[in-house]
């Protein structure tokens, strides 16, 4: 029988590695919302950044499920995605909501083609650019964390650095590698 560690119930992780005293308080302001569409499989999981980036930012809505309503797609709305029809995100000023789609990038193509109204949307892409999460091997250069997709998205639209998150997610990224290096993970 397993018996399950007691949870911080806002950030979610075990309460010996709750993160929530390194989260900025209150959240930081920014003018573009930020809509997360996370695949069931993220919810829980330990190297989960959307949350993070959900607890740190004031104007995010993180969704899970697998299927959304296409009335999310208010006008001004676009989706942060690479691929065909995605502009390096010079993204136009009427861009007021931000789609972001949480999990792997299987789960993403997945939740790509049971929303076709994602297909709708104007595309924005990042430039392609090293990480900092050093916990999870990305496969591809530019493979990043939702939340740091989301806060390089947010600085290229908005001009801010949002460094008191920066400091949570690298805060967040070395106690997972202790924990690797501990043979805690």
């Amino acid at each position: 029988m397993t018996t399950r560690r007691p949870r911080c119930l806002r950030c979610e992780r075990p309460l010996s590695t709750c993160l929530c005293a390194t989260l900025p308080a209150p959240p930081l302001a920014h003018r573009t919302e930020l809509l997360i569409l996370q695949h069931p499989a993220e919810a829980g999981h330990a190297k989960n950044t959307a949350l993070l980036l959900a607890l740190g930012l004031q104007r995010v809505q993180l969704l899970r499920g697998e299927v959304f309503d296409a009335a999310l797609a208010v006008p001004g709305t676009a989706l942060l995605y690479p691929g065909d029809g995605a502009t390096a995100a010079a993204a136009p000023a009427d861009v007021r909501r931000l789609v972001l789609l949480d999990g792997s990038w299987r789960q993403s193509r997945r939740l790509l083609a049971a929303n076709p109204w994602l297909a709708g949307l104007p595309r924005l892409a990042l430039p392609a650019q090293p990480g900092r999460y050093a916990i999870r091997r990305a496969h591809r250069p530019g493979q990043l964390s939702t939340l740091e997709a989301g806060l390089h998205a947010l600085t290229l639209l908005e001009g801010e650095p949002f460094s008191p998150l920066w400091a949570a997610f690298d805060a967040f990224v070395q106690a997972g590698l202790y924990r690797r290096a501990m043979g805690l993970a």
